[in-house]
């Protein structure tokens, strides 16, 4: 195959160089022949392969003639060519090719493998603030807690005042036809400036002897009427006809804020606002009384 390989180039080289002369260059006869680019010898050396051939050198100082070139190399070949294991390509060196076509686009390749997670940036400034969120809903209530320590002892209070209650009646069997004023009073001693007295009448009280009339009974604290909170007193009014008669049993009461001391407590009968004088009657037959009590104040 090599002899083969080696008769053919042979030819080729032939067919250019030997049976043609480019330009009238001379035939080279001496040892060594520069041709174009490459110089060759008569000299054989061996390949790695034991095979021998003649040793190409670089080119030469002096630029040859291609034709040159390709009769020197014939020489050289008819001398080992009769050795089959001569590698006579080994010494065949043409002129650079043309650059070859691109090829076609290849295919994408596959995803490569995640890349390793990069270093935590640094903190970044706080932003602003969001809107309030809505209230929650309530929770459940926790359980009772264990008992705690008993508290330090506390300083001595205030001397208390005496709880005693403070009240006074006064009581009287006697029948009045008085129309107008005072029917009777009861003294009272008011310890207390907050305090309030609690005043009750009970008794018979009667309007008669008139049609469409009216008469009003009402207490006095010292000659006024109580103006804190309001007045106590109480109002009779009878249609008719004028020939009734009726007695009956009356209760009149309420609470009134005066300042401490001595303080007298009427009760009185007079007319109705609007209305003509007509006849009033209290007691018969049975015990007018007056009661009054100190209480503490209202609950604000």
């Amino acid at each position: 195959m090599r002899v083969l390989l080696a008769s053919v180039t042979l030819a080729a080289c032939l067919a250019v160089g030997i049976g043609q002369e480019f330009e009238g260059a001379p035939v080279e006869t001496d040892q060594r022949v520069a041709a174009g680019p490459w110089s060759v010898t008569n000299d054989l050396e061996e390949d790695p392969n034991g095979n021998r051939a003649p040793a190409p050198v670089g080119p030469s100082e002096k630029d040859g003639d291609f034709p040159d070139y390709l009769r020197k190399l014939a020489r050289q070949l008819k001398k080992f060519q009769k050795d089959e294991n001569t590698n006579v390509g080994g010494i065949l060196m043409g002129w650079p090719g043309l650059n070859g076509q691109n090829g076609a686009q290849g295919r994408d390749g596959k995803d490569g493998l995640n890349g390793v997670d990069g270093v935590p940036g640094p903190q970044g400034p706080t932003g602003p603030a969001g809107p309030a969120g809505f209230d929650g809903v309530d929770g459940q209530p926790g359980k009772l807690g264990p008992v705690g320590p008993a508290g330090p002892q506390g300083s001595p209070g205030r001397d208390g005042k005496d709880s005693a209650a403070k009240w006074k009646q006064c009581a009287w069997r006697k029948t009045s036809d008085l129309d107008a004023g005072l029917i009777n009073a009861c003294n009272f001693t008011k310890a207390d400036a907050n305090t309030h007295l609690h005043v009750h009448y009970s008794g018979n009280l009667r309007l008669g002897g008139c049609t469409s009339c009216c008469k009003r009974w009402f207490f006095t604290f010292n000659g006024e009427e109580c103006s804190s909170p309001m007045t106590i007193d109480a109002a009779l009014y009878l249609v008719g006809p004028s020939t009734e008669n009726l007695l009956r049993p009356r209760s009149v009461e309420g609470y009134c804020h005066v300042p401490a001391g001595r303080v007298k407590i009427g009760f009185n009968v007079g007319n109705c606002d609007g209305f003509a004088n007509s006849d009033a009657f209290e007691g018969w037959n049975s015990v007018s009384r007056i009661i009054v009590e100190e209480v503490p104040p209202p609950q604000m």
